[in-house]
């Protein structure tokens, strides 16, 4: 394993917490998920958990995954392709997780829909979030019977809306009405910011400038330390004026190889600017599964 240590992190402490089980049901998506700027509760996971946030980006090629758990509390957003659910799988075991409280899928692509099916057939699921934009395609269709047949709660969050996630918070920020209309599924996906005590992650899936620009002109907080690049580093994201407002010390790329004919790499030209910025990049096809580790002050990364 490659440690690179952002900032040294003291001893984290563990406690073990019992948490009440809450049973509730609901069939289907929705859309909206509450009032804008609610703050949110699914139902909680029952394990006993260490405090502090950790966001796991997997290694699976050109693809997402992102595991984050937060005082015991734990997230799935997106499962990559078909080929890459045992992969993701095996990862949340290894992490021992037997039920996510929240699942987001950013958007209809196959690079991120794929393994969701085996992954809710797997664990049980507090909350399912799901972009507004629905899709035709076999695993898209699979995904949205699984989400029927177990009951899982499921919506397509209103942009505003925050949720919990044990001490943190996370808020929605896309898709705006600007994005959705330009109708690609990657303008359609969903975008976050986690904000765990003075560190902060802002989770773009696949969204492409349209949306950048929207969240540049909202007055929704986006500056972060953070960024996980969207669309993977393509040159259709990531823009001068987007980097500026953001202001990350440190950016995640999701890349590996070609597939389905389509280039898997990142642009030179995000690379470049990214360094312009002197924004610390790690990358999953050189870097591994890249794993930031915060106690809401100090802030760490491992590569593996």
């Amino acid at each position: 394993m490659k440690k690179r240590v952002l900032q040294f992190l003291p001893k984290r402490l563990f406690a073990l917490m019992i948490a009440a089980v809450i049973v509730f049901s609901a069939a289907g998506c929705q859309p909206g998920g509450g009032e804008k700027n609610a703050t949110l509760t699914p139902t909680p996971s029952t394990a006993p958990a260490a405090t502090g946030c950790e966001v796991h980006i997997l290694a699976i090629g050109k693809a997402d995954a992102i595991f984050i758990t937060v005082d015991g509390k734990t997230m799935l957003i997106d499962a990559g392709y078909p080929e890459n659910a045992d992969t993701v799988i095996s990862y949340l075991r290894s992490q021992s997780v037997t039920k996510l409280d929240y699942v987001i899928l950013t958007h209809g692509d196959r690079d991120h829909v794929g393994g969701m099916p085996a992954v809710l057939r797997e664990f049980s699921v507090g909350q399912m979030l799901i972009s507004p934009k629905k899709e035709k395609s076999d695993q898209y269709q699979e995904m949205i019977s699984i989400i029927q047949s177990k009951s899982i709660p499921c919506v397509s969050p209103e942009v505003g809306t925050t949720y919990e996630l044990g001490g943190a918070t996370f808020q929605v920020l896309a898709p705006g009405p600007k994005a959705l209309k330009e109708g690609s599924d990657n303008d359609a996906s969903i975008a976050i910011r986690l904000v765990y005590g003075a560190r902060s992650f802002l989770l773009m899936g696949d969204a492409l400038s349209t949306t950048e620009k929207e969240l540049v002109d909202s007055s929704y907080t986006i500056r972060s330390d953070v960024l996980k690049v969207g669309h993977h580093g393509k040159s259709d994201a990531t823009n001068k004026k987007f980097l500026k407002a953001v202001q990350p010390k440190y950016a995640a790329i999701c890349c590996g190889e070609t597939v389905d004919g389509e280039d898997g790499f990142p642009a030179n030209k995000v690379i470049e600017l990214l360094t312009d910025f002197h924004v610390t990049t790690y990358r999953t096809d050189n870097d591994g599964t890249i794993i930031f580790r915060t106690d809401g002050t100090t802030l760490t990364c491992n590569c593996d």
